[in-house]
């Protein structure tokens, strides 16, 4: 266990909680099919994150820079770094609405505290200090498939749903569709496997073993997403235009699943944001710092990497700062995640012309299927964006 069962865990973050409540509240079973489709692709996206990693023994950014210059890092990397920022926003917000379904205190006065006490985190402890508290959080989110198993499904409709393939030509679908991608293939988390990769100090001989973690942490991932969507189409489905709150989703699954459905939904909510921040926070000071050619890295102390540790500051800021302007939470959390989806080709792009470049991993390049799954992921999401925008634009 390592940086690919925390990157997998740390997808579980609650702007991903939420978005895949919405999708399975608004769109049934109908998407479980991408979410399956999704799991061997996020699997072969995270290893090559891994293989850079550990071959080039840099950072993704500082590698893309090294490769084909600031410029075109930044043009491919600001953009996520924005969507980045704007999901720690939106996972405050979420993070904060767990903590006010446990304690009963409006989640507004959560936003600057959790900000602050994850930030303190991140700048008093050792690297193994986090990566073990990462660790240890990530069994938790098991309480979202034992959600699954006590709402009761409709198994046979969930099974066809999943084998079998189907679109609906709706903005709705598409925008669920786009949201579901850019949640289960969160840009950042590639920035996270490469560094914590390099953090690591995993050498070649390990690469298998690093190959084996990723398969974990992402087959682990896409089974807790699998199990939300599935909860929430056998609960909310039908029931009017989907989810309004976070309270509401916890609140809609009390007569099903029990009186402390409320209090395992809120605790999940809780954990998610306190793995993810951190992780989306250390991200986008990963990457800035890499364009700026600063020293950068949570196994170094402030005075090592002064720089880093003020973007990676400035990110928690930032995103408090957007959790604060009062935007519908579960709206700015599902719109979050399109975003993510709309910014995601470039990204996948660059990652598959990277692992295929021998003067950055040598003789261990992808092989074909890498490849096909590469450029077949930047099909897909551009297309996705196109339809979705589209669709938008055509419906305001």
């Amino acid at each position: 266990m390592g940086p690919g069962v925390v990157s997998g865990a740390a997808d579980n973050d609650p702007c991903g909680v939420i978005s895949y409540v919405q999708i399975g509240a608004t769109t049934g079973f109908s998407l479980l099919w991408l979410m399956l489709l999704s799991t061997p692709i996020l699997y072969y996206l995270e290893e090559m994150s891994t293989r850079i990693g550990v071959v080039a023994k840099q950072g993704l950014t500082r590698v893309l820079c090294a490769r084909h210059g600031r410029r075109v890092a930044a043009v491919v990397v600001l953009p996520v770094i924005i969507s980045n920022v704007i999901t720690i926003g939106a996972d405050l917000v979420g993070t904060a609405s767990g903590a006010q379904l446990l304690t009963g205190i409006p989640w507004e006065w959560w936003i600057v505290p959790i900000a602050a006490g994850l930030g303190y985190a991140l700048v008093a402890a050792s690297y193994r200090t986090i990566s073990r508290y990462l660790l240890v959080l990530t069994p938790l989110f098991l309480l979202y498939v034992l959600a699954g198993f006590l709402v009761h499904p409709n198994w046979g409709e969930a099974l066809r749903a999943t084998f079998v393939p189907s679109v609906q030509f709706t903005p709705t679908f598409f925008a669920a569709a786009l949201a579901l991608i850019g949640a289960t293939l969160t840009p950042y988390m590639f920035f996270w496997q490469t560094a914590e990769t390099v953090e690591a100090h995993t050498s070649i001989a390990e690469l298998p073993d690093a190959n084996l973690d990723v398969a974990g942490g992402m087959v682990y991932a896409n089974v807790v997403f699998y199990f939300i969507i599935l909860t929430a189409a056998a609960v909310l489905f039908g029931h009017g235009n989907g989810l309004e709150t976070v309270g509401g989703a916890a609140a809609a699954l009390r007569p099903v699943a029990g009186a402390a459905a409320t209090t395992v939904f809120a605790i999940g909510i809780v954990v998610s944001g306190v793995l993810s921040v951190p992780v989306m926070a250390a991200c986008s000071a990963y990457g800035l710092s890499e364009i700026f050619g600063w020293r950068e890295g949570l196994s170094r102390k402030v005075g090592q990497a002064h720089g880093f540790y003020v973007l990676l500051g400035a990110s928690l800021v930032a995103g408090a700062a957007i959790a604060l302007l009062r935007i519908p939470p579960v709206a700015l959390m599902f719109w979050s995640q399109v975003l993510n989806g709309i910014v995601l080709a470039p990204l996948v792009g660059v990652l598959t012309v990277l692992s295929n470049d021998p003067r950055v991993v040598r003789t261990h390049r992808s092989r074909a299927l890498s490849n096909v799954v590469g450029w077949g992921t930047v099909a897909l999401t551009v297309a996705l964006a196109a339809i979705t925008i589209e669709q938008l634009v055509a419906g305001s």
